[in-house]
């Protein structure tokens, strides 16, 4: 009979049969489906067979009635295996221990690396993966994925422009792009302060210089502010001007908001599915719900688990879904015009310098399209409109000699 796999997992026997009647008791243990195969006959009272250890206990009322005597030769397969590791449980003990710290180690966390980043920006890193639990020696399939962890640390970071997480064996890499922050420009000269845009005058705040404007005046683009040159015209100093002019600006915005709109909320409701993954079949540990709930969306983060510098085809699962209701918004002409009048002006505001204020805003007009409000507007801005520009002092001496010439020729 051809041997199977059943033979080594539920463990078959060679045994010896004696009596008169063998080739009977074969036949018997035949026709009630007992699996016998490598039948060798010894000698004329004996003959040797294999058998499948679960069809020991059928054949003893065979053995009784044909007066034969069974005596094991071999016995082999997975249950003896057992029984002879069992005897010495000391050294499986000690081995299962052993498989189970490597197995340990190989999915714990022993390095994090952290590259492009400056002492303080990697300080701050290090306490974001401190409170997410990540840092040497945890176990790397309890941590969240690497997109999680890449869009924690990029939304946490204002002085980071871009953050990239990777994983290699047990050491976590994490690259970082700071933000280039623009210098601050140093003095190295004298200079004017000249406007950056056509304003009226509204108040002028000088700590170096001298004032060439007044409030009420009308200036345009480049039009000088504050000079850097001062004293008297026969021997003038010069310094870099330094102050601020408070100017009436004007600006025209165009912005369009929605009458309806169909947003998604999140209604904090949540569930947690847990799955192992063996060979590619997934089998549920915790979380036994097919659809938790009516709307939601769902994020799966899967962890591979290694024994040493090999990756094992078996993964723990872990599926995470968040309820959501959709919901209708319907607005009023009213309600639409005061949201865009908001929107206009703070995006207007985000494009001025930092202590620029709206003093007046006309809504200059408004009409429905295509289900949304358009809305036109001006507003009256005051803003600082300084702005500083280097002179020569060679030349500057020239220009104020030629105009004294001219003074005196007049």
């Amino acid at each position: 009979m051809r041997k199977n796999w059943n033979e080594a997992f539920f463990g078959h026997v060679s045994v010896i049969i004696t009596g008169q009647l063998t080739e009977t008791f074969i036949n018997q243990a035949v026709r009630e489906g007992i699996q016998i195969w490598d039948v060798k006959r010894l000698d004329e009272q004996r003959l040797v067979c294999s058998m499948m250890l679960q069809d020991i206990k059928r054949i003893k009322p065979i053995l009784k009635k044909t007066s034969c005597k069974i005596h094991f030769n071999e016995r082999y397969g997975f249950p003896f295996l057992i029984k002879r590791l069992m005897a010495r449980s000391g050294i499986v003990i000690g081995i299962i221990l052993c498989v189970a710290i490597v197995f340990i180690l190989s999915n714990m966390v022993w390095h994090i690396e952290i590259n492009g980043a400056d002492a303080k920006v990697e300080e701050q890193i290090q306490k974001l993966l401190k409170k997410k639990h990540i840092h040497v020696g945890a176990l790397e399939f309890l941590l969240p994925s690497l997109n999680t962890i890449e869009t924690d640390l990029s939304s946490q970071l204002p002085k980071v422009t871009w953050v990239g997480v990777s994983k290699k064996g047990t050491t976590y890499r994490i690259d970082v792009v700071q933000k280039e922050l623009p210098k601050k420009e140093k003095v190295t000269g004298p200079r004017d302060l000249i406007a950056t845009k056509e304003a009226t005058i509204h108040h002028v705040y000088v700590e170096k210089g001298q004032s060439v404007v007044s409030p009420d005046q009308v200036v345009q683009k480049g039009d000088l502010l504050v000079s850097g040159t001062i004293g008297k015209t026969e021997d003038p100093s010069f310094v870099s001007a330094k102050g601020e002019v408070i100017g009436e600006t004007w600006y025209h915005a165009t912005t369009t908001v929605p009458l309806k709109t169909d947003y998604e909320t999140f209604t904090g409701a949540t569930y947690t599915k847990h799955e192992l993954s063996f060979f590619g079949w997934d089998v549920p540990i915790w979380g036994f719900q097919k659809q938790p709930f009516k709307y939601e969306k769902h994020e799966r983060s899967t962890k591979n688990f290694r024994f040493l510098f090999w990756k094992l085809p078996i993964a723990y699962k872990k599926i995470d879904y968040r309820q959501y209701d959709h919901t209708n918004r319907q607005l009023s002409e009213a309600q639409a015009l005061a949201i865009g009048k908001v929107d206009a002006r703070d995006h207007l505001l985000r494009q001025l310098p930092e202590k620029s204020k709206v003093l007046q805003e006309n809504v200059k007009s408004q009409q429905i399209v295509d289900g949304k409000l358009v809305l036109k507007i001006f507003f009256i801005v005051e803003e600082d409109i300084a702005k500083p520009r280097a002179f020569s002092t060679q030349e500057r001496k020239e220009e104020i000699e030629k105009q004294n010439q001219e003074d005196s020729e007049e």
